[in-house]
């Protein structure tokens, strides 16, 4: 839930501010609007704004683009770091490349020293997924320890317990602390620095890849959803087969499928209705038969669907 309010500034400037119930609201008075302004009109990518705040979201690009240096790192290096022809050390306009713009992927090496069997520290997504959460799902407070604590809320690279095994990273180094990525620096900033630069990575757009992240992670997540056929077909024999087997499982796992005649329609026998594609037998004659198909998933999550058949045979 959205607390809303406006603030009109010296100057005739308004800012429009939100923030999550229990969640402190930044003071407009100390969002530059100038950097407000600058960071609209530097971010290098289109921005979501649906539900944020205009103000933080410009602050938030100001810190990001032009205070800091976060696609530096946050992209995939720098041979695709800029666009083609857009490259400001080759004397060209700087243009952004938008295809990795913060969705991590820069190889920093072997993790502490190329001789030993130790990681590589790559860098992460930091673009929104599916959720809209920036940071692949992170939420605000996640975020703010990650900052302020470096923890690796990932764990990608635990403490060796033994012998370097291209995954651990040997001690005196913790590896429940993120190693190369400067947040001794950044926990310096502002609670406010912080949930500006927060609002602006969930108003960019998604990028897929970035280690531990899973496949697909900008696509929504799936839900169950009963899809029952035929729609609207035409029978002349005296039986004919329904088909559930498109219908869609969120987790993947087998569903329960249960197919009924719904009140208001003819009565039919449904031979096998515990199948995805049970046989029905028209009873009652002549008319248009209505059949029910409710699927349910391991979850307990159940989705329905109808078909509808138009009987005219004898």
């Amino acid at each position: 839930m959205l607390k809303m309010f406006s603030i009109t500034l010296a100057g005739g400037t308004l800012f429009l501010v939100s923030s999550a119930v229990g969640q402190t609201i930044p003071d407009p008075t100390a969002l530059d609007p100038v950097k407000v302004q600058q960071g609209m009109a530097i971010a290098p990518v289109p921005l979501n704004m649906k539900s944020l705040d205009p103000n933080l979201v410009g602050y938030g690009s100001y810190l990001v683009n032009a205070s800091g240096d976060c696609n530096g790192c946050h992209s995939a290096g720098t041979a695709t770091q800029y666009a083609k022809g857009g490259n400001p050390y080759f004397g060209q306009h700087s243009i952004v490349n938008p295809a990795t713009y913060l969705g991590g992927g820069r190889d920093f090496g072997a993790f502490p020293n190329a001789t030993g069997n130790f990681p590589h520290i790559i860098s992460r997504n930091l673009t929104p997924d599916s959720s809209g959460l920036a940071v692949g799902g992170d939420t605000f407070d996640q975020f703010l320890l990650i900052i302020r604590t470096g923890m690796d809320l990932d764990h990608l690279h635990p403490t060796c317990t033994g012998p370097p095994n291209g995954t651990c990273i040997p001690a005196p180094f913790n590896g429940s602390l993120l190693q190369v990525m400067s947040w001794p620096t950044f926990k310096n900033l502002t609670d406010n620095d912080l949930l500006a630069i927060y609002t602006y990575l969930s108003a960019i757009p998604c990028l897929e890849g970035g280690p531990g992240e899973p496949a697909n992670r900008c696509e929504p997540a799936l839900k169950t959803k009963a899809v029952a056929d035929p729609k609207n077909a035409t029978a002349v024999s005296p039986e004919i087969q329904l088909d559930g087997s498109t219908s869609i499982s969120a987790d993947g796992k087998p569903l329960i499928y249960e197919w009924s005649t719904p009140q208001g329609s003819p009565s039919a026998a449904i031979l096998h209705g515990n199948l995805a594609t049970p046989t029905v037998q028209f009873s009652q004659g002549r008319g248009l038969y209505t059949f029910l198909l409710t699927v349910t998933d391991s979850t307990g999550t159940s989705s329905t669907d109808v078909a509808t058949v138009n009987f005219v045979g004898n």
